[in-house]
């Protein structure tokens, strides 16, 4: 498990929003582990190294080391409680990582080229509709991301999920024809001269106005 962020913590012998509250005040959070048929684990953590981590790129899809007690648990993250006003992490779930076979993981989206694309360009808006989406990844092949190039996006353009390139081994875990960004323009019309570059484009997005 070398390589993987690293946290270390403690069980939590005592439940509840007292506890919890105790736990802030001593700059640790609550935290619970839980899924691949584990026995849950409930944990404390160090809110500074969980923040640290949640704010790097690609955080759900990152493998971390959980170091409870001197017992090493590789998990992934699966959400975070954050305080309204400081945006630090107020509680954390984590997912046990499967000893073999896949693990279902959310991998960021990255749009490369969003600003550069030809649909922009022309006066439209890239539409982002989902940022992650969840994948079945091999337990030692979780990418940070998925990378989709963007830039010959037209007006009245969508991209469906089947449309990424995913790494060797990865498969979409739901299904394959829901929308991950659009571009736009006007009342969601498609840009004329890209109707003739791109037909089946400029079809789907007459259908929707």
């Amino acid at each position: 498990m070398s390589g993987n962020a690293v946290l270390k913590g403690e069980l939590r012998t005592t439940l509840g929003t007292g506890p919890a509250r105790e736990l802030r005040r001593a700059g640790l959070i609550p935290a619970t582990v839980y899924g691949n048929k584990n026995a849950p684990l409930s944990v404390s953590l160090e809110e500074k190294e969980v923040t640290k981590l949640y704010r790097k790129h690609g955080f759900t899809s990152t493998v971390v080391e959980l170091d409870i007690a001197g017992k090493k648990h590789k998990v992934l993250p699966k959400a975070v409680d954050l305080h309204p006003i400081t945006d630090l992490v107020r509680h954390a779930d984590f997912v046990f990582v499967a000893s073999k076979g896949t693990q279902k993981a959310q991998v960021q989206v990255v749009y490369e080229g969003k600003e550069r694309s030809v649909g922009v360009k022309k006066g439209g808006f890239f539409n982002i509709i989902h940022r992650k989406i969840e994948l079945n990844c091999p337990v030692d092949n979780i990418p940070p991301h998925v990378e989709v190039d963007v830039t010959n996006m037209v007006v009245g353009a969508s991209l469906k999920a089947r449309s990424l390139v995913l790494p060797e081994g990865c498969s979409l875990f739901s299904k394959k024809d829901f929308i991950l960004a659009s571009i736009t323009g006007r009342a969601g019309k498609a840009d004329p001269a890209d109707a003739e570059a791109q037909p089946g484009a400029a079809a789907a997005a007459e259908k929707k106005a």
